[in-house]
């Protein structure tokens, strides 16, 4: 009996021996996955924290584009004119010419005696010319323009967007810094303050 029970102890201690062997290959394992998450918390943490910087960063920002429009546009219209022209004319008309005047001389006749005239006649007028015309276009104007677009994000309602996600971030940083606290201390979970 005495053999059995100093091989039930034997065997009881090699168990034990090796239960102990076990749990301590369990707590290294066990701290092991702590450094890793403890790792993991600080490398999102990280990661949030320069998130939050990009996002907040954005709203100063200001969106640049440059349009190139090349195109022809058709344009076809009427124009009508409804005007009134002055016209003046100020001018000297030269003349020079010869008469040939009838003179009746009772008994004697009629006689034709011809007569010079060498004269300058001033012209100064003014009248009005009515215009009335419609003028008919249809042409193509090619157009090439480059326009320059910029838009301030902080005027768009982008602005809203990024607040929003700025604090889920925030959200998501303060649980990191939570989660950091219950792995460096596992038993009490991180309830201190």
């Amino acid at each position: 009996m005495k053999k059995i029970y100093l091989t039930a102890l034997i065997v009881l201690a090699l168990l034990t021996t090796l239960s102990l062997a076990f749990n301590g290959l369990v707590i290294l394992g066990l701290l092991r996955a702590r450094r890793i998450a403890l790792d993991a918390q600080e490398a999102a943490l990280e990661t949030v924290e320069d998130a939050r910087a990009l996002v907040t960063g954005v709203v100063d920002d200001t969106f640049s584009y440059t349009f190139q429009v090349e195109q022809e546009i058709p344009i076809r219209t009427s124009i009508p004119f409804n005007e009134e022209v002055t016209v003046p004319i100020r001018t000297t008309i030269p003349i020079s010419t010869t008469v040939t005047v009838p003179l009746r001389a009772g008994i004697l006749g009629t006689f034709d005696i011809d007569v010079p005239v060498h004269t300058l006649i001033p012209v100064d007028l003014e009248f009005t010319v009515p215009i009335s015309q419609t003028v008919d276009i249809s042409t193509t104007v090619p157009l090439d323009v480059d326009v320059p677009v910029e838009i301030p994000l902080d005027e768009t309602p982008l602005v809203g967007y990024v607040e929003e996600l700025d604090t889920a971030l925030e959200q998501l940083g303060e649980a990191l810094l939570r989660l950091e606290k219950q792995l460096e201390n596992p038993i009490r979970g991180g309830d201190e303050k």
